[in-house]
């Protein structure tokens, strides 16, 4: 399944791995844009990631993980809800630096599974046709140019119906979830934490799309400190060559 990958080049190059970032349901690329103009700022290599019309989970997966591969350093893959479990499942295919899960969403969850019960979404699920996004799922995000009409059914299906099992990827992660988001709830957090072994770090105030509403600096601002905290000297490949020329000048 091919991917439509975009470029944004950092400022100066800071870090040795780049970071992957994948948009969920019924979003494209776009909805990572400014997040990623914050990390091309402070150093990052970044790549938005749009899947286009491809299959579900494990198709996904499979596309992501040639990605990564061909960058030649384990990148850091940040993903927003049902693309985690796509997220997952490409760090059991190739090397993965880190992991944030942005507004997760447990597969197969009580929570996932109020958001997409509406008669008109489960008959697509039920022929396999796109899924038109549901009312509730962009109440906060009315209007965004990041929104996109309809999903594959069949990355739908794998997700609600909890067919892909959540389970550790052995690399550092963390969960960034909104106070206010509704597609994960307390148990469903509680859950993915145990599960993951992973950070939670809630974003006050926020919605189902922290890194992008009107208030998303600071919640980048904050996956970048954690990265820098988690992953530490063995980023920084770049940082002494970047002070050298600097000196030099």
């Amino acid at each position: 399944m091919p991917l439509s990958i975009t470029p944004v080049h950092p400022e100066g190059p800071r870090y040795r791995a780049p970071v992957l970032f994948v948009p969920g349901f019924w979003v494209g690329a776009a909805v990572w844009r400014r997040a990623a103009s914050l990390f091309a700022h402070r150093g990052w290599e970044s790549w938005l990631v749009d899947p286009g019309r491809g299959g579900g989970v494990a198709a996904r997966a499979e596309a992501l993980a040639e990605v990564a591969a061909e960058l030649g350093r384990p990148p850091v893959v940040i993903a927003a809800d049902a693309a985690g479990v796509v997220a997952l499942e490409t760090a059991r295919r190739t090397a993965v630096a880190a992991f944030v899960w942005v507004a997760p969403v447990l597969p197969g969850g009580s929570a996932l599974r109020r958001v997409v019960s509406p008669w008109s979404v489960l008959a697509g699920l039920l022929i396999g046709r796109p899924v038109g996004r549901p009312g509730a799922w962009a109440a906060e995000a009315t209007g965004a140019e990041w929104l996109r009409d309809e999903e594959e059914a069949a990355f739908v299906v794998d997700v609600v119906r909890g067919r892909i099992h959540v389970r550790s990827s052995g690399v550092p992660t963390a969960l960034v979830v909104g106070e206010h988001d509704r597609s994960c709830g307390a148990d469903d957090r509680a859950a993915l934490v145990a599960r993951l072994g992973a950070e939670l770090l809630v974003v006050p105030a926020a919605g189902h799309w922290p890194l992008a509403s009107g208030q998303w600096q600071e919640p980048a601002s904050v996956v970048h400190r954690w990265l820098v905290r988690r992953l530490g000297e063995t980023l920084l490949e770049f940082y002494e060559e970047a002070m050298a020329e600097r000196d030099d000048d």
